[in-house]
C-alpha cells in the first residue's frame, strides 16, 4: 500500500502551468507511467503542444478554464475524463478567478516527447 500526501509533495514551477508529480514509474514499477497533479493560474496558458508516443489521461477536479484540442473548444466538468491520443495538439486555458487543478495519468510517459505548436 502506498498513500501520498499532497502536502508532501511541491509544485514545479514551468510554462504556464505547474505540477506535483505524486508517483513516477520507479514508484509504481511500471515503464513509462506518471501521475501528477496539475495546476494552471486564473489567467494562464499552458500552450498547444502534442506527444508523438505518449497518452494522457485528465481527471478534472475543477471546472476552471477549458481545453483546445485539435482545432476544437472542450469545456471539461468536475469529474469528467478526458483522453489525449499521441498526435492530439491540446492547449489549456483557465479564464476564472481561481486555479484551474486537474490530474493527469501518463502511460508511454518521455519527458522528451513534447513538441510545441
Amino acid at each position: 500500500m502506498k498513500i501520498i500526501k499532497q502536502e508532501d509533495k511541491d509544485w514545479e514551477v514551468k510554462e504556464g502551468y505547474s505540477k506535483k508529480i505524486y508517483l513516477a514509474e520507479e514508484d509504481l514499477g511500471i515503464p513509462g507511467a506518471l501521475i501528477q497533479q496539475i495546476k494552471i493560474k486564473s489567467g494562464k496558458t499552458a500552450r498547444a503542444h502534442h506527444h508523438k508516443i505518449q497518452t494522457e489521461i485528465f481527471y478534472f477536479l475543477n471546472n476552471n478554464g477549458y481545453w483546445n484540442i485539435n482545432g476544437k473548444k472542450f469545456i471539461p466538468d468536475r469529474g469528467d475524463v478526458l483522453v489525449i491520443e499521441p498526435d492530439d495538439i491540446h492547449e489549456v486555458v483557465n479564464n476564472m478567478n481561481e486555479d484551474y487543478l486537474y490530474l493527469a495519468f501518463k502511460y508511454n510517459y518521455n519527458k522528451e516527447d513534447i513538441f510545441w505548436d
